[in-house]
């Protein structure tokens, strides 16, 4: 296909003879070359999923140098989306599509018209991770996030006074719990458990989960020494280890043809516990986002019912005082646990 006549869908500039123009092996749709690696994959992921070609959507009747523009301005640059005739943002993403480029939320004062039709679609929105516009300019509060939204009392705004570090994250997080009931997989807090709480000033909990964990090390240690070591260095000079390395069935025979059943419950006993370790990391990383937004709303709603006086500065200072990070309390709890778990190893060994 001749694309000479054509736009880019990305930069919106028309093909010339001297590009080096790349075709998507799914739909079909040109790009030059810099444009596809600026973007990492074809923007047109609907097309795919409706097995359609880009030509027979986009590429009809679109000829460069008539009236008729070359790029239709309801299609996003940022995820391929059509939009209606009259979106000034993208329905799926939130990207600004004025002039088919990638504008920062700026909308001229003297136009209050545009401004509340921009508001009111991006209300309608939940705007893609990554979207040039997801974040405002210079605040880096979350694109697409009306700050006055009311989380149960309590604005976005002062949600996101309250996160402090990261919100970029947590922001976005915060309104798919208050619109779905559902949040997002908290990697931080699966790998740290009690030294996440501590960082994000969740003192109670984060003791509460550190001091089981550290219980559940101890009993692991407790039980390794005391009764699964020995009958798996019985079993080990039973099926000469180190010269040959047993298989799990052999391993698995000796053990039902030597062991009582208090036997094999000793010998797994360490297995068991880690497992239960493993349960603990899981649940912190499914509820630490859900049980931190309950927090944040509860602390902000104590600290607005606490103020003598109705004074929004004193207010936010405050939410910004209680909320945050503390990395010191973290630090002080990550020595606390390496000391413990040194002490552990050294009395036990």
């Amino acid at each position: 296909m001749d694309f000479f006549d054509k736009n880019c869908p990305v930069c919106s500039a028309a093909f010339t003879e001297e590009d080096d123009i790349v075709v998507c092996p799914r739909c079909g749709a040109p790009y030059h070359r810099e444009c596809y690696l600026e973007k990492g994959k074809c923007i047109f992921p609907e097309l795919h999923k409706e097995k359609k070609s880009w030509k027979s959507v986009y590429g009809t009747n679109n000829t460069a140098g008539t009236d008729e523009d070359d790029s239709d301005p309801t299609v996003c640059k940022n995820c391929g989306h059509k939009n209606s005739g009259d979106s000034i943002v993208c329905e799926k993403c939130g990207e600004f599509l004025t002039n088919n480029s990638n504008y920062t939320y700026n909308p001229p004062a003297e136009n209050e018209e545009d401004i509340e039709r921009i508001k009111e679609q991006i209300k309608n929105v939940t705007p893609v991770m990554g979207s040039a516009n997801f974040y405002s300019n210079g605040t880096g509060f979350a694109f697409g996030f009306d700050e006055n939204e009311d989380h149960d009392g309590v604005s976005a705004k002062e949600l996101a006074e309250y996160v402090g570090n990261n919100m970029l994250y947590y922001m976005p997080v915060f309104s798919k719990l208050k619109r779905f009931k559902t949040g997002r997989f908290n990697f931080a807090a699966f790998l740290l458990n009690g030294v996440w709480y501590f960082y994000r000033k969740q003192y109670i909990k984060g003791l509460l989960i550190s001091l089981l964990m550290l219980a559940l090390n101890a009993m692991q240690a407790i039980s390794m020494v005391l009764w699964s070591g020995s009958l798996w260095e019985k079993a080990n000079n039973a099926l000469g280890f180190p010269e040959h390395t047993p298989t799990y069935q052999e391993y698995f025979r000796w053990i039902s043809e030597n062991c009582t059943s208090t036997d094999m419950l000793l010998m797994s006993l360490p297995y068991i516990l880690s497992f239960f370790s493993l349960i603990i990391m899981i649940v912190c990383g499914i509820c630490a986002n859900k049980g931190y937004y309950k927090k944040a709303i509860k602390t902000i709603k104590r600290i607005k019912d606490e103020s003598l006086e109705d004074d929004e500065e004193q207010i936010h200072q405050e939410i910004i005082r209680k909320g945050g990070i503390h990395p010191g309390a973290a630090f002080t709890l990550i020595t606390c646990e390496t000391i413990l778990s040194i002490g552990l190893t050294f009395f036990f060994m």
